[in-house]
């Protein structure tokens, strides 16, 4: 027994950390090799650096010193001072829409409206929907805009897409099944009712993959401000505000035409025109180059209805397969969207009226922090207005495969 205590005692002390710190601590082990001169100083000039007298004196110098005498430091503003502007100007203070029909120059006179003009943000601390808003007196007051809207020579296409966008924020635009996926907008904003959502996947293309691609473009809108304004720091010239504007709006039409099965129609038959501009454009520019847009589409729309034989054209070559006492569609309300720098505007082009101008339906900033939603909403708003109308108009026009053939002479 005495042997076996013995060998307990030997192994507890081969293994114990006393022993074995002893057995690291013995004369032979490698030295370290000593730091070079240079090195040395510069670890004791790090260390001083941090010292508490050296912090104290770093401190010190580091205080402004306020002295009336000292001219300030001209920083650049943060936000850029151009996006403070009014929501109608251009980096250079001149209007860009300053020739259109009821431009926002002529805002306070009879004929001066915008769609835009009473969207305003209020804090989520703030935010009370009983008192923020009144929907009905909302719509009564834009019912009675409307009737003005007629006498100024309005189309009822554009009257409605006018009202559309300027009770957003007042009626529910998306089906309740998104709350989900947009938790940081206000809850009135959806409705489980799908005949009241505006913003939604075609009637008969609804479903679960329908559901998630239209969001998911919705989602891309809403992330299209800030990049604007990240675009104004970055000074890239092929990610400038008015590209990305432009690039995302072709994004959600893309989107909408496929959704509503109106992405392959005759000659890409379309209801409004982009026309993107540098800052250094001018707006007389920018709107002729608009107009002669919409008068070419136009066009096209006249020769798409002839070669379907639907207007009552004696020299038309084609007879129409409707009856005579059939209605006729009319030519529709053809858009145009303009943008320059941050400022994005939709416009209104009565085809029907010989010489026609110009309308202002609405001017959106995306410059101003805090209206990302809000000018994101109008852009969907806008396109799935023009889905649907081409939806109603689809049945009226041409078939493309068969007009291939009569188009092409050596077909």
């Amino acid at each position: 027994m005495a042997f076996l205590r013995d060998v307990s005692t030997r192994f507890w002390e081969y293994v114990s950390p006393r022993k074995t710190q002893q057995r690291r601590d013995k004369d032979f082990k490698a030295k370290v090799s000593p730091l070079p001169q240079t090195a040395r100083k510069q670890t004791e000039r790090y260390a001083q650096w941090g010292s508490p007298k050296i912090k104290q004196e770093r401190a010190i110098l580091e205080t402004p010193i306020h002295d009336s005498s000292m001219k300030p430091v001209n920083l650049p503003p943060s936000p850029p001072h151009s996006l403070d502007r009014r929501s109608y100007s251009d980096l250079e203070g001149d209007t860009l829409l300053d020739n259109c029909a009821g431009s926002p120059k002529s805002y306070k006179e009879e004929d001066g409206w915008d769609a835009n003009e009473d969207t305003f943000v209020v804090d989520d601390d703030r935010y009370v929907p009983e008192e923020t808003k009144d929907t009905e007196e909302e719509r009564l007051r834009r019912d009675e805009q409307g009737q003005h809207l007629r006498s100024a020579g309005w189309t009822e296409d554009a009257i409605f897409l006018f009202q559309k966008l300027g009770m957003r924020g007042f009626e529910p635009l998306m089906p309740a099944d998104w709350i989900d996926d947009f938790k940081s907008l206000p809850y009135d904003l959806f409705t489980n009712n799908l005949d009241k959502a505006f913003i939604k996947p075609a009637l008969d293309r609804s479903g679960a993959s329908a559901d998630f691609h239209a969001f998911r473009a919705l989602e891309e809108l809403f992330q299209l401000g800030g990049r604007a304004r990240d675009a104004i720091h970055q000074k890239a010239e092929l990610r400038t505000p008015e590209i990305l504007i432009r690039r995302a709006i072709r994004s959600y039409n893309k989107w909408a035409l496929k959704d509503g099965g109106v992405d392959n129609l005759w000659g890409q038959l379309s209801l409004f025109e982009v026309v993107s501009a540098s800052t250094t454009t001018s707006s007389v520019e920018i709107q002729s180059k608009m107009r002669n847009r919409l008068e070419l589409l136009a066009n096209r729309w006249h020769e798409a209805y002839r070669l379907a034989g639907l207007h009552k054209d004696p020299e038309t070559p084609i007879k129409s397969s409707l009856d005579d006492c059939a209605p006729l569609p009319d030519i529709p309300t053809l858009y145009g969207i303009i943008a320059s720098h941050t400022i994005m505007a939709f416009v209104s082009y009565d085809a029907s009226v010989p010489q026609s101008g110009l309308r202002t339906v609405a001017i959106f900033d995306f410059g101003q922090e805090g209206y990302d939603v809000w000018n994101a909403l109008a852009i969907a708003i806008f396109l799935i207005h023009c889905r649907n109308r081409l939806m109603d108009l689809k049945d009226y026009l041409p078939h493309p495969d068969e007009l291939s053939s009569e188009s092409d002479p050596d077909a």
